[in-house]
């Protein structure tokens, strides 16, 4: 199979969106080139156990809303309708939409639809103008047959993205056929506005999407750099269990355990200006964790899995003691030693690794590569629930390190 044929692979027979511009309504003026054109079209992210968050763009001010359903013979009038609110108000008059779908079984098939209108509001009226909707987008069940759960993990691509044909194009990762692809940080790299985002990550996400195949998000320290750091949550929401960048929840076979590493400088570096808080960030984030592991679901599961992006140890000196590691095995490290974890799933130093679980730290540290074609890496998880294969390869196919449980 070429690489770039890995579309086609991942989706089977799902067409890529086709937008489209449907009849205004009767009451609505229907401008030339207003601000319900579509600018990206939809990318989605998983967010929950039951969660699906739609994001899309517009060229202008607009109220976006979802139609969706999980009922093959359901007919498109009777659609559920999702909408953004917050505080009381039906998010609008505004570009960047992000809706999230509640109460999805991913052991069943997704169908849905966006769509979003022109506003021009006031504080008394609004007028609504032309109306676009995008094409139907099918997504498999996330959760297959018998239990069971693949997807892919990504990182490192800081905007690189080329790279994602070439990864998930390989003969392995293709053939297994992954039900959604995990970037695990640093994948968008400097988030200096939404139309870098929108090159460097959520338009190549939007492709995936189209084919049936969504993605889940982790910051990187890169994530908390430039001027869309502080609005990240216009194109990337937050998880649903917890309404932050880390949680855990269970998907299929597994107990995922997602975690924000925040940024590898400390909090007065001269570069932040005096507008950095990770050190607090993370103390919280310990606390939660503390709790997390200590919950009977938590215990009750029977395969355990983390991803961060910064790995506590990377088994190299010089790079365990810099701020980042030291803060992470301070903050988070004692609740990850007593969370009977399969593999702590990490990217950050650009270089693939492998650490073999240690009576100090009982578990093992999986170490994704990085930007280039030279040290890029894609990792393959298959659980089921009798067993948890965890696979490495580098950008040539070579099969690097294996985990199995």
């Amino acid at each position: 199979m070429k690489r770039r044929a890995f579309l086609a692979a991942l989706g089977g027979t799902v067409a890529a969106p086709a937008l489209v511009a449907a009849p205004a309504p009767k009451d609505g003026a229907r401008g030339k080139g207003t601000g319900a054109d579509f600018l990206q079209p939809p990318t989605a992210q998983l967010v929950g156990p039951d969660a699906l968050a739609i994001c899309w763009r517009t060229a202008g001010a607009s109220a976006g809303s979802v139609r969706w359903t999980q009922d093959p013979d359901l007919p498109e009038e009777k659609w559920a309708t999702a909408r953004r609110v917050v505080d009381g108000l039906v998010a609008s008059n505004r570009p960047d939409h992000l809706v999230t779908l509640r109460g999805v079984d991913f052991t069943k098939p997704i169908r849905f639809r966006v769509e979003s209108v022109a506003t021009t509001m006031d504080p008394w009226w609004t007028r609504f103008g032309e109306t676009t909707r995008g094409e139907t987008v099918a997504i498999p069940p996330l959760v297959r047959a018998g239990d069971a759960l693949t997807f892919a993990v990504l990182n490192d691509l800081h905007a690189n993205t080329a790279l994602i044909p070439d990864l998930l194009g390989l003969a392995p990762i293709a053939e297994a056929n992954p039900a959604f692809v995990a970037l695990n940080g640093d994948c968008a790299g400097n988030v200096s506005g939404p139309e870098q985002l929108r090159k460097a990550l959520l338009g190549p996400m939007a492709d995936l999407t189209a084919r049936g195949v969504p993605m889940l998000f982790l910051r990187g320290n890169h994530e908390y750099r430039g001027v869309m750091a502080r609005r990240l949550r216009e194109a990337f929401a937050t998880f649903t269990p917890t309404d932050a960048y880390y949680a855990d929840f269970a998907l299929g076979p597994l107990r995922l355990l997602l975690l924000d590493g925040g940024e590898d400088k400390v909090d007065t570096h001269r570069e932040y200006c005096g507008l950095l808080a990770c050190e607090d960030y993370l103390a919280q984030e310990g606390r939660w964790l503390r709790g997390a592991v200590a919950t009977p679901e938590w215990k009750a599961a029977k395969r355990r899995l983390a991803l961060c992006h910064i790995p506590p140890e990377c088994g190299n000196a010089d790079e365990d003691a810099k701020h980042g590691p030291a803060r992470l095995r301070r903050f988070l490290s004692p609740s990850l030693r007593e969370a009977g974890l399969a593999a702590l799933l990490c990217a950050h130093t650009h270089r693939e690794g492998f650490l073999p679980a240690t009576e100090a730290r009982p578990y093992p540290i999986l170490i994704g590569g990085g930007p280039k074609a030279k040290n890029a890496t894609v990792t393959l998880v298959r659980a089921t629930p009798e067993r948890l294969d965890i696979t490495a390869y580098a950008h040539d196919g070579t099969r690097l390190h294996a985990i199995n449980t």
